[in-house]
């Protein structure tokens, strides 16, 4: 074998390939959870969408689960709130 394809090179492609095969499979097994998971952070404004974008993705969104995202707000603005008082 030459020096670009020595042992440790070899190695590391097969487990490169190996990864991204057990990756795609997970991905298939899972695609409507991960899928919802990535809609739930683009509607809360992650992967640099703009104000007006956010918007018209969360006209999309249904009532419950307008009432869960606002849940969790309500629950981080408590605990930011807490550690504040504690940290005083």
């Amino acid at each position: 074998m030459s020096s670009f394809f020595d042992r440790t090179t070899l190695i590391g492609l097969l487990a490169g390939v190996v990864v991204g095969a057990l990756g795609a499979s997970y991905y298939r097994k899972h695609e409507d959870e991960i899928n919802a998971k990535l809609r739930e952070f683009k509607c809360c404004g992650h992967f640099g969408k703009s104000l007006g974008e956010t918007v018209e993705q969360g006209a999309e969104l249904t009532l419950e689960e307008l009432e869960s995202q606002k849940e969790r707000l309500e629950d981080l603005i408590a605990d930011l709130q807490e550690k504040q008082k504690k940290q005083k």
